[in-house]
């Protein structure tokens, strides 16, 4: 099997329903909080074409969830000191640094690209492989930039609908095709030497993102729609990573004030 297979498998055996993203947004990425409506329709697909689809693929995310993610996640959140965790959390942040200042290029967001390539230097060195953020209070801040809002930003992929993943969670089309794209072209998991090492990398990064979302998943459970509020939430916080959080607002014409 090829590595890259190897990796997409282990993801998805192990990330079940990652409501957001994948490293640090509703617990900084991975549960993101609804904001005041924003004008959305010109980078999602206003209406659900998945939705009978996406209903059952939910359902199945959290019933595996409850049975087997929760109690795994909390075992990891319950006896890992948190020190330590915060340290593995920032190593596998670091290695995504690579493919986010990859897509700040391409955007044509030089200056963030330049800052990017900077902070995972920095961190990679100095701050021992990531597991020290070294770089963030030198003012290198993150930047999480992926290869479907890459696509937005070239205009190839104007508006996209929303779809859930077996074990994955939710996505937008584009964001998935994206995100694929990118687990092709990621230079830490295409350089590193042996097919065992990628596996394990790719297993660890998706079971920390995963252990992230899993506390907060308790929020969705008591909507009175869970599905609802997390599609929301979700394309929510696409919009904003799309606009780099100024998403535009919303027209007064938009408004009926009848």
């Amino acid at each position: 099997m090829k590595p890259i297979f190897r990796r997409s498998l282990l993801s998805l055996l192990l990330s079940t329903a990652l409501y957001s993203s994948a490293n640090a947004g509703w617990e900084e990425d991975l549960v993101y909080k609804p904001q005041p409506q924003t004008a959305t329709a010109e980078v999602m697909n206003p209406q659900d074409p998945f939705e009978n689809y996406n209903r059952k693929a939910f359902a199945f995310n959290m019933a595996f969830h409850n049975a087997i993610g929760e109690p795994v996640a909390n075992a990891y959140l319950d006896y890992v000191p948190g020190p330590v965790r915060y340290g593995i959390g920032n190593f596998f942040d670091n290695l995504g640094t690579p493919i986010s200042f990859m897509n700040s290029f391409l955007q044509g967001k030089v200056e963030e690209g330049l800052a990017g390539m900077m902070r995972f230097a920095i961190n990679s060195t100095f701050g021992l492989l990531g597991i020290l953020d070294i770089a963030t209070p030198a003012r290198l801040t993150p930047n999480k930039e992926d290869f479907g809002q890459t696509l937005y930003v070239w205009g190839v992929w104007d508006e996209a609908s929303f779809v859930v993943v077996p074990f994955l969670g939710p996505y937008t089309t584009r964001s998935l095709f994206g995100d694929i794209s990118d687990a092709y072209t990621d230079p830490v998991y295409t350089l590193t030497d042996n097919d065992w090492n990628r596996t394990v990398l790719s297993a660890g990064d998706a079971f920390v993102g995963y252990t992230k979302a899993a506390p907060l998943i308790d929020e969705i459970r008591q909507q009175q729609d869970p599905y609802i509020f997390m599609r929301e939430s979700y394309l929510q916080y696409r919009t904003n990573q799309i606009y780099d959080g100024k998403a535009p607002k919303p027209k007064l014409d938009d408004f009926n004030f009848e």
